[in-house]
């Protein structure tokens, strides 16, 4: 079985600027660790802001791709 752990993203986060509670960033390091030397964590890369990905969709009987989250301006 396979987990992800996921962290819901903020305007902060999105823009690249780092949590100012340093303790926050050492536990998650930590637990990184564990789960690295528990020989279970397969990766531990981030993800791209939402800001560069798309949405798939399905309009008029074939695949409608939308840049970013939000809707086209």
């Amino acid at each position: 079985m396979r987990y992800m752990s996921i962290v819901r993203a903020t305007a902060m986060s999105e823009a690249g600027i780092m949590p100012e509670d340093p303790t926050l960033l050492q536990d998650m390091a930590r637990y990184h660790e564990e789960l690295a030397q528990a020989g279970v964590l397969l990766d531990g890369a981030g993800l791209r802001p939402s800001a560069e990905g798309w949405r798939i969709g399905w309009g008029a009987g074939e695949p409608v791709l939308t840049d970013g989250p939000f809707a086209e301006t």
